[in-house]
């Protein structure tokens, strides 16, 4: 994992794919015995104390006890989450405060006052202050990884601590949505840290023993801040590093795990008549997107009738049936449905082969030859290109698989940035700031190529937008155009599955699914 989205898996599975577990706060159920596994909210169990939760996640070489490098495993990720605070978190895709009591910007969003909450100490003792609180956020974006992208926009040499619980960030250029990039993991470590893979946190949790590639155990931090809430709950907390999604499901019904994540859905389906595991669903907000990206840049895709052809082939119901075996919806070119910010007014694209047809002859297209770039790196990639083969041919196109293996999909930046058509797994993200990452001349990740002056411009007007209405306003004008002109047929959504034993209580989202937060978690009677 490697990402500028907060490691490459992460938001390149953000970004062509990056999950997480919440229901008004909580976790989601699939209903059982049905075809059409909806979620329902699990039973409400009163929170106890004591008890060791077992957890498994995918693992990987790059594990370690790094706050810097936290984000770059989906276990080390969750163990961070435990160990150090954050200024915020993401609930229903906005944000709320954590060591941060406040965040606020000035008339034109060009600077931002953080205010840090009073009485948080550190597990050694220390006191936190907006000292750490800077240096943590400098560190953080002078080192490889997620935060670092979403911190580039600060102008470091002049921000300053103005006592020892303010500090104020101007920003190299305004952005009103500057607070949903503060609460994207930004961990806070005592300032002057030299041994970041040591560093004291002000989490629930302090790390008490850790074997890479094998576990971590974690016991409570007993000065915690936030403990008059009820938590930590757990005596202790144990997380496993296990690679295979088989081996993690096998544990889990073998007794060897209490809860496990990323499920593949044909696994969670089989599971859905099992009493004995609750397969757990994120809120749709959270929901990964499928997407056929199309680069406007490249042949033959600076044809605007070719891209709408394309987008008119897809069968958005079959895909959702044949894919996402019924556990998802259908996506109609634009990210970020259900969150706060989506655009409601969007036409539904629909399934039209003929009109397909007709767009090509105007184009004096001819059964145009469509190679198709692909891989099984995450779930849906391969199954949906291989679905669209056969309603692309309905609809007059002759699409071929270029099947790449998964350890070569997201190592070629180059080949990503310049491949004419490629399958797409989107995780979720803020709008505001999914747009900004893969559109636009200061985006990230442009695959579908340079932005025409109108969309410069509609990205402009959202970043500089400072008010509530001008905000949501702003976004629907940059989705708007996306619909109607981009470059990614956005055609499915689907959760991604965790999967626990009944007693498994309290795990939550808190905007990220694949690594969700056991900050509340606690075992049921």
């Amino acid at each position: 994992m490697n990402r500028a989205h907060i490691s490459r898996r992460a938001l390149l599975t953000r970004s062509f794919g990056g999950a997480a577990l919440l229901a008004a706060g909580g976790l989601t159920t699939a209903c059982s015995g049905s075809d059409s596994p909806a979620a329902a909210a699990t039973g409400s169990a009163k929170p106890r104390h004591g008890g060791r939760l077992r957890a498994a996640f995918t693992g990987g070489s790059a594990e370690s006890t790094d706050v810097v490098q936290a984000t770059a495993t989906v276990v080390d990720y969750v163990r961070a989450r435990l160990v150090w605070d954050t200024l915020g978190d993401l609930d229903d895709g906005r944000p709320v405060w954590r060591v941060a009591e406040s965040v606020e910007h000035n008339a034109d969003a060009s600077q931002w006052t953080v205010r840090v909450r009073d009485g948080i100490r550190f597990s050694d003792g220390g006191p936190l202050t907006a000292d750490d609180v800077l240096f943590s956020l400098r560190t953080l974006a002078t080192h490889p990884g997620g935060q670092a992208g979403l911190l580039a926009r600060v102008d470091f040499g002049g921000a300053r601590r103005q006592d020892k619980r303010t500090l104020t960030l101007p920003l190299k250029q305004p952005d009103g949505f500057f607070d949903l990039a503060l609460a994207q993991s930004m961990f806070v470590f005592p300032d002057g840290t030299k041994n970041l893979g040591k560093a004291p946190g002000s989490g629930p949790y302090r790390l008490s023993r850790w074997a890479a590639g094998k576990s971590s155990l974690l016991k409570p931090h007993p000065s915690y801040w936030d403990a008059d809430r009820g938590g930590p709950y757990l005596d202790e907390i144990e997380i496993f590093s296990v690679a295979d999604a088989s081996a993690r499901l096998s544990g889990l019904k073998a007794g060897q795990f209490d809860y496990v994540g990323s499920v593949p859905l044909p696994s969670a389906r089989a599971e859905r008549a099992n009493d004995a595991v609750r397969v757990l669903l994120p809120p749709k907000e959270l929901w990964n997107e499928l997407a056929f990206t199309m680069n406007l840049d490249m042949r033959p895709f600076t044809s605007a009738d070719l891209v709408n052809a394309v987008k008119y082939a897809i069968d958005r119901e079959a895909m959702v049936k044949l894919v996402t075996l019924g556990y998802g919806e259908v996506a109609d070119d634009a990210r970020g449905m259900h969150q706060p910010w989506y655009a409601a007014d969007l036409p539904k694209r629909e399934h039209d082969p003929e009109r397909a047809r007709s767009l090509l002859r105007r184009a004096g297209l001819s059964t145009p030859a469509l190679t198709l770039r692909t891989s099984d790196f995450a779930y849906g990639l391969v199954e949906s290109a291989s679905a669209f083969i056969q309603q692309a041919k309905d609809s007059g196109l002759a699409v071929k698989l270029d099947k790449v293996a998964a350890a070569d999909y997201y190592t070629d930046m180059g080949k990503l940035l310049h491949t004419p058509l490629q399958t797409s797994s989107y995780s979720p993200m803020p709008l505001p700031l999914d747009l900004a990452n893969y559109y636009g001349s200061q985006a990230t990740y442009p695959f579908t190529g340079r932005a025409p002056k109108a969309l410069e411009g509609l990205l402009a007007a959202m970043r500089a937008a400072t008010t509530d209405e001008a905000r949501k306003r702003t976004v629907a004008d940059v989705q708007h155009y996306l619909y109607d002109h981009g470059g990614d047929a956005i055609f499915a959504r689907f959760p991604s599955a965790a999967a626990a034993t009944p007693r498994v209580q309290g795990v939550k989202a808190l905007g990220w699914a694949e690594y969700p937060s056991l900050r509340d978690a606690f075992l049921s009677e």
